[in-house]
C-alpha cells in the first residue's frame, strides 16, 4: 500500500463549506507526460539497448523486475525530476509510470532494489556503456552530415560525503568529482559523459575520447568536417598534436581552443592594443580589432596559428587569444562564428546538471556513480529528442530549457482505466498544452 494512503485528510479554510484534500485517488498520476518519454524511447531504443548491455546473474525463478524495466524506471524518473532512488518507494505505484515502464500488472522496483541494481554494476559493464553512448550518438548522424562540432568541457560534481575517488579541487574550492562532457555544438545532443576523480585535470582523457569519437564520425560521415571547441584548459600539447595527427590521417579535422594569457602573448598583442587604444581615444567609441599571430609555447613542438582579439572601451583593453587550425578564414570570423557559439554549451551543461540533476551522484562506490551519470545522460537524450520533436509542432517549445519543458508538458494529471479491450489515460480538460501534447504524440508515433 503506498504511504500516501495513510496521510490524514487536509481541511483548508478559504471556503464557506469545508474543503477537504486527500491523497488517495486511485490509478492517477501527476506525470502523464511520462507516456511521451516512453514513445520517444520506443523510437530511439535507448533504454532497450542500454539494458541489453547489462549482465544479470540473478536467479530467474526469483527475479521479479527485469533489467529493462529497472533501467526505464530510473531513466524516466530522472527525466521527470525524481533523481533520488528514495522517490521510487511511492512512484513504484504510479499508474502512468507503471504503464511507461511496461509494468502495469505489478508495482515497480522499490528504493532498496534500485540501489542494489545501481551498485551491482561491474567495471567491464561500465566500459561497454561508455562505448555505447559514443556509438549511439555517431549512429544518429546522417551519413551525409557536412559538419560536426564537438564542444568538450569539464564540470564540477560536489561530493556527497566520503565517496570513493572524491577529492578537493582547488579551482572549484570543494570536494567533488570532475566529469568530462562532450556535446554536439550544432544540435545540443550529448555525445558522452565520463566520470573522473576529483583531482583529475580538466583535459584528462580528452585526447583519447576525441580520437575515438572523431574516428567513428569519419567512418560514419566520410565527407564531414569535424571541429573541436574547448576553453583554455584543453590547450595542451598532447591534445593539439592528437587532433593535428587526425587531420593528416582523416582529413577535415580542425580545432578552435581558448588560450590563456601570458607575458609572451601580451607582448605579441601590444601593437594591436596600442592601435585600438589610439582609435578609442580619438573617437570615444568601443573598438574591436582582430589579427593572426604565430606563437609557440615552451611545451609545443612547433608554432601554431593564434587568433588575437582586442577590444578597447571605457575599461581599457581586453585582449583574448585562440589557438586554431581554421587559418583559411579571417580571424574575426573564426572568433565570432566558430568559437563564440561555444558559449551555448554552458546551457547544455545546465540542462544536464540542473534539469536532469546529473550532479546528484550520491552512491559511495565510484563505479555506481559513473553508472548513474550514464543514466542521467540517457535521460538528457530522451528530453533532448522530445524537445526537438516538440519544436516541429510548436517552435517556442524548442527554445525552452528542459526543466521548463518538463513542467509545462510532462507534469500533467492523468487518470488510468483499463479493460480487456484497451487502456484509457485521461488528461484534464484544462491542460494548457493539450493540443501540443496531442500533436507531439502523433508526430512521435508517425516516425
Amino acid at each position: 500500500m503506498p504511504a500516501t494512503a495513510c496521510i490524514s485528510p487536509i481541511e483548508l479554510q478559504f471556503q464557506r463549506r469545508p474543503l477537504v484534500v486527500t491523497c488517495d485517488a486511485p490509478q492517477t498520476s501527476s506525470d502523464g507526460g511520462a507516456l511521451l518519454l516512453r514513445q520517444v524511447d520506443e523510437r530511439l531504443g535507448l533504454t532497450q539497448r542500454l539494458a541489453a548491455l547489462l549482465d544479470d546473474d540473478r536467479d530467474p525463478r526469483r527475479r521479479k523486475h527485469e533489467r529493462l524495466e529497472q533501467v526505464r524506471q530510473r531513466v524516466y524518473q530522472i527525466a521527470l525530476g525524481y533523481e533520488d532512488c528514495n522517490d521510487a518507494d511511492l512512484l513504484r505505484h504510479d499508474a502512468v509510470l507503471q504503464l511507461a515502464c511496461g509494468a502495469e500488472a505489478h508495482a515497480l522496483s522499490s528504493q532498496p532494489t534500485l540501489t542494489r541494481f545501481e551498485n551491482g554494476l561491474s567495471g567491464h559493464e561500465l566500459n561497454r556503456l561508455r562505448d555505447w553512448l559514443e556509438c549511439s550518438y555517431v549512429d544518429s548522424l546522417a551519413p551525409t552530415t557536412p559538419l560536426v562540432v564537438l564542444d568538450i568541457d569539464s564540470t564540477d560534481d560536489p561530493a556527497h560525503g566520503a565517496q570513493e575517488q572524491v577529492a578537493f579541487h582547488g579551482f572549484y574550492d570543494q570536494h567533488m568529482y570532475h566529469p568530462l562532457l562532450v556535446f554536439d555544438g550544432e544540435t545540443g545532443q550529448l555525445v558522452t559523459a565520463l566520470l573522473r576523480p576529483g583531482r583529475a585535470h580538466a583535459a584528462r582523457g580528452a585526447a583519447t575520447i576525441l580520437d575515438r569519437v572523431i574516428r567513428a564520425i569519419k567512418r560514419r560521415c566520410p565527407d564531414a568536417t569535424v571541429v573541436v571547441r574547448a576553453d583554455s584548459a584543453f590547450a595542451l600539447p598532447r591534445l593539439l598534436a592528437r587532433l593535428e595527427a587526425l587531420a593528416v590521417e582523416l582529413g577535415d579535422v580542425h580545432y578552435v581552443i581558448g588560450l590563456a594569457k601570458n607575458a609572451r602573448l601580451l607582448a605579441l598583442a601590444e601593437p594591436l592594443c596600442a592601435e585600438a587604444a589610439a582609435e578609442h581615444a580619438a573617437t570615444h567609441r568601443f573598438v574591436r580589432r582582430f589579427a593572426w599571430l604565430s606563437y609557440a609555447a615552451a611545451t609545443w613542438s612547433q608554432p601554431r596559428a593564434v587568433v588575437l582579439k582586442v577590444e578597447h572601451g571605457e575599461r581599457g583593453a581586453n585582449p583574448r587569444f585562440l589557438v586554431t587550425t581554421l587559418t583559411e578564414f579571417p580571424p574575426g570570423l573564426v572568433y565570432d562564428r566558430a568559437y563564440c557559439p561555444r558559449g551555448q554549451s554552458e546551457n547544455f551543461i545546465k540542462d544536464l546538471k540542473t534539469a536532469m540533476a546529473a550532479d546528484r551522484l550520491s552512491c559511495h562506490r565510484f563505479v555506481a556513480n559513473a553508472f548513474r551519470l550514464v543514466l542521467h545522460a540517457v535521460a538528457y537524450r530522451l528530453m533532448h529528442a522530445l524537445r526537438t520533436t516538440a519544436a516541429l509542432v510548436e517552435p517556442a517549445l524548442g527554445r525552452l530549457q528542459m526543466d521548463t519543458l518538463r513542467l509545462r508538458l510532462l507534469k500533467v494529471a492523468a487518470q488510468v482505466t483499463s479493460s480487456v479491450r484497451r487502456i484509457l489515460v485521461r488528461l484534464p480538460r484544462a491542460f494548457p498544452l493539450a493540443d501540443a501534447f496531442s500533436a507531439i504524440a502523433r508526430q512521435l508515433c508517425a516516425t
